[in-house]
């Protein structure tokens, strides 16, 4: 079936210290980039990055980061 899951999920510690890693590098880079590229707006600024780094988190790092743990942990 499409999109069937082989294991278990890792437990909360694991997904906030795999979250923790993902967040850093964007929370570090993201606005400044931001502030060049697009504004320097204060709440444009925070609005674009939240956006940003909320999509790239939900949508790629994060399920990348889950599905290599099952890998790892089969």
């Amino acid at each position: 079936m499409c999109g069937e899951r082989k294991g278990s999920p890792p437990n909360a510690h694991w997904v906030a210290l795999y979250t923790f890693i993902i967040l850093l590098p964007l929370v570090y880079f993201i606005p400044p980039w931001v502030i060049q590229s697009i504004s320097d707006k204060p709440i444009t600024v925070t609005v674009i990055s939240v956006a940003i780094i909320t999509g790239v988190v939900n949508y790629v790092a994060l399920p990348l980061a889950l599905k290599a743990h099952l890998k790892v942990t089969q």
